[in-house]
């Protein structure tokens, strides 16, 4: 199958996730072809005179993503694939490649819409449990991997593990002498209020230099500005050797892992995952602001698509508005302060906000559990 059919049967669907605009894919130096979105797609070939987006990809890598043999994410990662151009819009692309594989026609969803957010059951067994007022915290050494499988996944609770890391030669070799190992590597950085647009394909997004974005942490950024931060980025390949799995899941219930860095002040606000999710912490301190799942009505709670998923909330427990949200009074939030070699048990449900108390390098692991509820 040419390229140019292969394009067309990508992007055939792509206006049903709400996505709109013009990719162009440069193969080489004379060889691109352009996939421009609305309500339908064509696709055509040459270069497009106004692209939103151009991808630069080997032929032979962008045949293994389509076959599922090579992850979109890990060539950018590694610099094999190269966007300019509205890196919103770029940030799609995985899915519009989940969506093509799929197949079928879904129903158009509006980008950067709003949804009201559906129940859980995990709000429902939350509110059958007492009311906490800490997340315990436990040496790893004194959890055994049973022990959590019994006290804590079945029941939803999160758990601080102190120790935890120094397994880890990410986390033992340190900031300075890791730095070789980010040469190469480039992420996607978040500018701007990108707390107020959280979740949105509005936000600044930049392809940066791992290398760079670290070695400028300590750069001061000016009064009032938030400082820029390089979120929830694919752990590149050669980044794995350097981190542990936790032991409390089968490694094939893992989704591929992430990366988070940024220096202080980045703040992601109050919201929930889909998913149970350990989040460790290699450098540097974090604050998360929990919230139990059953809470969900007193928060603003909104979704990003009509199923939900990942939910946002409207409450900021840092600067309550009570008259907004009377019933937020109710809330009890739980304040933890992740150190450098901790990891957080954050169940599936539970609210979180998120901020660098100081420069910060972490790494979270997405779990589909298999919880029997």
């Amino acid at each position: 199958m040419d390229l140019q059919s292969i394009l067309s049967k990508l992007f055939a669907n792509a206006h049903a996730v709400g996505i709109e605009g013009v990719f162009q894919f440069a193969f080489g130096q004379d060889r691109a072809f352009w996939a421009e979105v609305s309500d339908s797609s064509r696709v055509g070939a040459g270069r497009h005179n106004t692209p939103d987006v151009t991808i630069e990809v080997a032929e032979r890598d962008f045949l293994g993503i389509m076959s599922g043999t090579v992850n979109v994410e890990e060539l950018f990662a590694n610099a094999r694939l190269k966007i300019t151009g509205n890196m919103g819009l770029a940030t799609l692309l995985p899915q519009i490649i989940d969506s093509a594989r799929r197949g079928g026609m879904a129903s158009k969803v509006a980008m950067n819409q709003r949804y009201p957010t559906p129940a859980r059951i995990s709000e429902r067994i939350s509110a059958t449990q007492p009311i906490r007022r800490e997340v315990p915290r436990i040496r790893r050494a004194d959890l055994p991997a049973e022990q959590f499988r019994r006290d804590y996944l079945p029941h939803g609770l999160p758990v601080v593990l102190s120790d935890a890391l120094q397994d880890w030669p990410l986390f033992t070799m340190g900031r300075q002498a890791s730095l070789e190992h980010f040469a190469e590597l480039q992420g996607i950085t978040r500018h701007g209020d990108y707390v107020k647009k959280t979740f949105s394909t509005d936000r600044d997004f930049r392809s940066t230099s791992m290398a760079d974005f670290i070695a400028s942490l300590d750069n001061p950024v000016k009064p009032g500005e938030t400082p820029p931060y390089m979120g929830n980025n694919i752990v590149p390949e050669k980044l794995l050797a350097l981190i542990r799995f936790p032991e409390y899941f089968e490694r094939s219930r893992f989704i591929a892992p992430r990366i988070w860095i940024g220096p202080k002040g980045t703040l992601t606000p109050l919201h929930r995952d889909d998913t149970d999710n350990i989040f460790a912490q290699v450098w540097g301190q974090k604050s998360f602001i929990l919230a139990a799942p059953h809470h969900r009505p007193a928060l603003g709670t909104w979704s990003t698509s009509p199923e939900g998923g990942l939910d946002g909330c409207d409450f900021n427990p840092d600067a309550p508005d009570y008259q907004s949200f009377p019933d937020a009074r109710q809330v009890s939030f739980l304040r933890v302060l992740l150190e450098a070699g901790d990891l957080l048990f954050l169940p599936e449900g539970w609210f979180h906000q998120v901020e660098s108390v100081s420069t910060s390098l972490s790494v979270n692991f997405w779990v589909n559990s298999g919880r029997g509820w």
